[in-house]
């Protein structure tokens, strides 16, 4: 799964998905969907167009967890858990 994500191409409201699916996967499962560096990079463009997503969840992130490339406090709504639990099984 790591090498079929392409953030670049992504949608603000698909970063924000990813997001928050990458970071339950990380820290709550420990099965990390994509590496260290592309999470990173996720981040990045995901801070450039933040202002831009109109996803139901997007509260749930905020500057602090972007400016520190981390989602590990969010309280994961079921749906992020049941897309990661999905992704994991392939």
């Amino acid at each position: 799964m790591k090498n079929k994500i392409n953030i670049e191409i992504m949608s603000p409201d698909e970063l924000v998905s990813w997001f928050l699916i990458s970071s339950y996967s990380y820290y709550k499962l420990g099965k990390p969907i994509m590496t260290d560096s592309m999470f990173d990079d996720l981040v990045e463009r995901l801070k450039i167009v933040y202002g831009k997503s109109n996803h139901p969840h997007k509260n749930l992130i905020t500057k602090e967890h972007l400016a520190a490339t981390t989602g590990y406090d969010i309280e994961y709504p079921t749906i992020v858990k049941q897309c990661a639990l999905d992704i994991l099984r392939g």
